[in-house]
């Protein structure tokens, strides 16, 4: 997700209120959205149409659902009706939730409402211009604002299907998830474009587009029908630098397994983030297009949010790194993949100092139950101290272990939601290891080791004191130190730190000419 600079973290211009835990989780289950959308280039007042089918989990509370309720600037929906088969239903819709007051006596366990509504979106379908000026609708819900154009439970782990008819002026072409139903002329002004998923998605990626486009069907790769969707001004630029995720797809579909969705269209739009993962159809900033495909590595940290984010979703927020880093050090092995190991390390070592940058701002773990504004989840604990405790972890395995435990966890959680400790506990039951005191340190504890190391060189011996100097938590790890003999050979050598003083001796068949630590980037840590 979200792929943006992380320097506008804590001043970004807009807040989202943390809705941290949703109350409607354990008294309804959302089985499915059908959403009628009407838009026009007069206003920007929305007309919805919905039908949800959910199960009732608790029959003894009431029902809510998210959406936004009318402002003192008169933005917001207001609601027209809600009926339960014929039966209108009566509803309170204030504090951004909709309460309905009274089912039928008897209703059933799984019941169907419908719900009219209209008004101008606040926020979640984003209305405007693009860089060109020409006019655009585009859904960008995360993290929850979603509710802000549909009613929903806006929470990651309440998946549903999804259905959308988008009803649009004709000079406009409609992208949403899930596969292409048709187009059908309404009117002499409109068309409408309807599109449905069957496979169930989290509210955060449930999008529709509305704009000017120019369309390119692309052969099918791996088994994926990909499309690409630019503005006319940017035909040529935007489908040479989209075309990238032809040779981007089948990585993914060999390393962890089939592509989920009915099809990966990738979007060039004017919404909020760099790149934002909408399940099946991808937004990519407008500014990301420039015919010299530098959008490469943006491609592929949006399309694994598509195994992972998307398919394998986080239970609480606090797993976010569940997603971004995830698609981050996916990102990394896809360059280590293609590019060599020495630009794999090179970004590792790029993502270690903003990890150690960002900690002297803000001293909280990656698993982060503390934030106040879900946007604050956003930054280098989730994407690149996330892909950090990945590559430890990886090194801690071997590469084939963790290769199989990352397979099996997808396996198990895919299309449903997962914790830290679901995933723990997956890569425990391939490994056999006892993980508990690597995700205790890495994931649960704020900082990282930082190591003051000195090296006393004899004629063929040398000691090292290693002390770490960091102010609270201790670490236990593995330090990799390279050493470079009198005539240039190699040796590694590898400390096992549990204490905060270690002195280690090592004897060797030459002098010692210098030595490096971390040859191989393969821990975290600062070094004074």
């Amino acid at each position: 997700m979200k792929l943006f600079l992380i320097s506008l973290f804590f001043s970004i211009c807009f807040v989202i209120s943390a809705q941290v835990t949703n109350d409607q989780l354990s008294i309804i289950d959302i089985k499915h959205y059908a959403i009628e959308l009407k838009v026009n280039d007069s206003t920007n007042r929305i007309e919805v149409k919905e039908s949800i089918l959910l199960e009732r989990l608790d029959e003894t509370k009431n029902i809510s659902l998210d959406l936004t309720s009318l402002n003192s600037e008169g933005k917001g929906m207001v609601v027209e009706s809600i009926f339960e088969g014929n039966f209108p239903i009566k509803f309170k819709h204030e504090n951004d939730k909709l309460i309905i007051d009274n089912l039928r006596p008897k209703a059933q366990k799984e019941i169907e409402l419908k719900i009219v509504f209209s008004g101008i979106p606040i926020d979640g379908l984003v209305i405007g211009e693009n860089k060109y000026g020409s006019r655009t609708f585009f859904g960008d819900n995360w993290p929850n604002r979603a509710h802000n154009w549909f009613a929903c439970v806006d929470h990651p782990s309440d998946k549903a299907t999804v259905q959308f008819s988008v009803q649009a002026p004709n000079h406009y072409q409609v992208i949403a998830n899930g596969e292409f139903i048709g187009k059908r002329v309404e009117n002499k002004i409109d068309v409408i474009y309807e599109y449905s998923s069957t496979i169930p998605l989290p509210t955060k990626v449930m999008v529709v587009g509305i704009a000017a486009f120019k369309i390119q069907n692309l052969p099918s790769s791996a088994g994926v029908n990909l499309s690409s969707w630019v503005y006319p001004e940017n035909e040529q630029k935007g489908f040479f630098d989209f075309d990238l995720a032809s040779s981007i797809v089948p990585f993914f579909v060999m390393y962890l397994g089939p592509y989920e969705y009915e099809k990966l269209a990738n979007v060039q739009s004017t919404t909020r983030f760099g790149g934002m993962e909408n399940a099946g159809c991808i937004f990519y900033d407008e500014n990301s297009i420039n015919g010299k495909r530098t959008c490469e590595t943006l491609l592929v940290h949006e399309i694994a949010h598509q195994w992972f984010g998307n398919s394998a979703s986080e239970k609480e927020w606090q797993d976010i790194w569940l997603s971004e880093g995830f698609a981050t050090y996916f990102t990394n092995l896809y360059l280590e993949e293609f590019k060599g190991a020495a630009v794999f390390r090179k970004q590792m070592e790029l993502d270690r100092s903003q990890v150690i940058q960002f900690y002297s701002k803000y001293n909280h773990p990656i698993v982060d139950t503390s934030y106040t504004e879900l946007m604050n989840l956003l930054n280098p604990n989730s994407y690149q101290k996330g892909a950090w405790a990945l590559h430890m972890l990886r090194r801690e395995l071997g590469d084939e272990m963790f290769k199989k435990g990352i397979i099996a966890y997808y396996r198990k959680y895919r299309l449903s939601n997962a914790s830290t400790d679901d995933f723990k506990n997956s890569m425990e039951e391939v490994s056999g290891l006892d993980l508990n005191l690597f995700f205790q340190q890495w994931l649960y504890q704020s900082g990282h080791p930082v190591l003051s190391v000195s090296g006393e060189i004899n004629k063929k011996s040398i000691q090292f004191i290693v002390q770490q100097t960091q102010k609270s938590n201790n670490f236990s790890f593995p330090l990799t130190i390279e050493l470079t003999l009198k005539k240039g050979e190699k040796l590694i050598k590898v400390i096992e730190i549990n204490e905060r003083n270690e002195i280690v001796n090592f004897e060797t068949p030459k002098k010692v000419k210098s030595w490096k630590l971390d040859p191989f980037v393969d821990l975290l840590f600062e070094q004074e």
